[in-house]
């Protein structure tokens, strides 16, 4: 009978071991390149079903990481704190940096953290946006231009 239940826990051990690699924020730096497949991933799903949209709350980037979108106006078309859902920030200069460009990635210092914010466009309207701290990515990308507040 103990043979059964001890097995039974290493299974479920591994599913769970499985499951929080695959969900959980990791303590590890990531690497860009693990940012941008996981944009195109998000990217894709969103262009086949626009519910996907919703499971964005979900996706965690390293420790800090988080995945919101905005349109071309700057209104936040979704964001894991609901409340800035619908918020203009067309006045916000990295915003307008991000819908001007559609892709790439900006660095910017807040206080004294440095923030990298990785995008692509979704379509036309609107863009997908990966918020990390720099401390969390390793190597920063060069192409990863540093933006000055406006």
């Amino acid at each position: 009978m103990e043979r059964p239940v001890r097995s039974l826990f290493v299974h479920l051990f591994a599913i769970l071991a499985l499951i929080c690699m695959t969900h959980c924020a990791t303590t590890v730096p990531v690497t860009p390149g693990r940012i941008q497949k996981q944009l195109a991933a998000v990217k894709h799903s969103i262009q086949r079903d626009r519910n996907a949209m919703r499971g964005l709350d979900r996706q965690r980037v390293g420790r800090s990481g988080f995945m919101y979108v905005v349109d071309t106006a700057g209104r936040v078309v979704y964001h894991p704190q609901t409340v800035l859902i619908g918020s203009s920030f067309k006045d916000h200069w990295f915003i307008n940096r991000i819908v001007a460009e559609g892709t790439g990635c900006i660095s910017y210092r807040l206080g004294n953290r440095t923030h990298l914010v990785f995008f692509d466009s979704i379509n036309e309207e609107e863009v997908l946006c990966c918020s990390i701290l720099a401390e969390d990515v390793a190597p920063i990308p060069a192409e990863c231009r540093s933006a000055e507040t406006e």
